[in-house]
């Protein structure tokens, strides 16, 4: 087991924005509260909305991800695991699931060389939750949670559900791999217990795992926490295992609330409209025929997932300025060009002051040269990588260029 700390220091930048705060509750809606009042108008209408006492909400997710060794499973594909179970599971993280799309059935398909055995269902579902997303494959589960969520005390109740007899074994039994990666907290102090520190996060999953752990970035920018456990023999190489995040923050007040308020909203379907951008092939590849879900949480906020494959794309932003985030992530393997479209269109959503890049590979091969793609009008503030045998990772932070 290893630690590593890559901190790089940097200016502080001072982005400052209307201030007003919302929190998400267990049901998707917001808590608004407060005398001060922000306007927003639109084609659509206008929205007064309280502002300086509303409580803030914390956008940045945390991901835990596992993957099983399909042999050891109660079931032969997690997807055929009931909806109730996966509600009853979700229950332990405080977050519940709203809508589900999937990128094919949940029927398991005859194997290429024994047609007599049934192998897997090769498609991915997708959970909308309360807070942020649930992706489930035939051996793979990404549980991505914002708020105050604790998808860490979900580990049990999953394990107990996939490998009942998991408890005294070794986890390479069971497990190609399991993962945490969150950005920094932009409210760390409201957190709950695991999730009140990095340490105290690292020492929940050495319960469970034997995992290394790092922290790239740099608190004046941004940080970025990773935890693996890779269980893979050397050299074996996993490439559904990746992940490309941009994350945005400092949202123009009132275009965020144009775009994310769904009163307000002239595109009832923002991911629809940005897809062919955000995914440069998306002509010719499995990314042309995406099954989209998107919802407006009431009175502000906006959560999508898209599943095509076994591969997902998921957005999610809390537009209140105080705490305004926005994030876009896909476990689609990008080419260079693509990793800068893909920026792009993100940032083409909506205005942002600052945005973090994050890209993960279990299989360093499939990182790239982890260098920052060049973005019009932004300046790289800080860039770290972390490369081993066990996992990659890098961070990107980018501020606007002054006018």
């Amino acid at each position: 087991m290893a630690r590593c700390i890559c901190l790089i220091y940097a200016p502080l930048f001072l982005i400052l924005t209307t201030h007003s705060h919302a929190t998400r509750d267990v049901d998707g809606t917001c808590d608004v509260r407060g005398s001060s009042v922000l306007q927003v108008t639109s084609k659509r209408g206008n929205l007064s909305m309280q502002a300086e006492d509303i409580a803030p909400f914390e956008g940045r997710e945390k991901t835990v991800t596992l993957c099983f060794r399909l042999s050891k499973m109660k079931v032969q594909s997690l997807r055929l695991i009931p909806q109730d179970s996966w509600s009853k599971v979700l229950e332990h993280a405080k977050c519940m699931i709203l809508s589900s799309v999937q990128s094919g059935p949940a029927e398991l398909l005859p194997h290429p060389d024994k047609p007599e055995k049934m192998m897997s269902t090769g498609k991915i579902t997708g959970y909308l939750l309360s807070e942020s997303s649930l992706f489930v494959s035939d051996d793979t589960i990404t549980l991505k949670t914002c708020g105050t969520t604790t998808p860490l005390l979900a580990l049990e109740p999953i394990l107990d559900m996939v490998i009942p007899n998991w408890r005294g074994k070794s986890p390479h039994k069971f497990l190609k791999y399991a993962s945490f990666i969150r950005l920094g907290y932009m409210f760390p102090d409201k957190q709950i217990a695991p999730h009140t520190s990095w340490d105290t996060e690292v020492e929940y999953l050495n319960k469970y795992f034997e995992g290394d752990d790092v922290i790239l970035g740099t608190e004046n920018t941004s940080t970025y926490h990773v935890y693996v456990a890779n269980y893979l023999a050397k050299g074996q190489l996993l490439d559904s295992a990746i992940s490309t995040q941009v994350a945005l923050g400092h949202l123009s007040p009132e275009e965020s609330m144009k775009v994310f308020v769904g009163t307000l909203a002239e595109d009832k379907t923002p991911l629809k409209t940005a897809w062919k951008d955000m995914h440069c092939d998306a002509t010719r590849s499995s990314t042309s025929d995406p099954t989209i879900d998107e919802f407006f949480f009431e009175p502000i906020g906006y959560s999508s997932n898209a599943v095509f494959d076994e591969r997902f794309t998921t957005i999610h932003a809390t537009p209140q300025p105080s705490s305004s985030y926005m994030s876009v992530e896909t476990s689609a393997p990008l080419t260079k060009d693509c990793k800068r479209n893909f920026v792009n269109a993100a940032l083409g959503m909506c205005e942002a002051g600052t945005f973090s890049m994050t890209e993960f590979a279990l299989s360093p091969v499939f990182l790239g040269q982890g260098t920052p793609p060049v973005i019009p009008g932004f300046t790289v503030a800080k860039t770290s990588q972390w490369l081993s045998d066990n996992f990659a990772c890098a961070l990107h932070h980018y501020v606007r260029e002054s006018l």
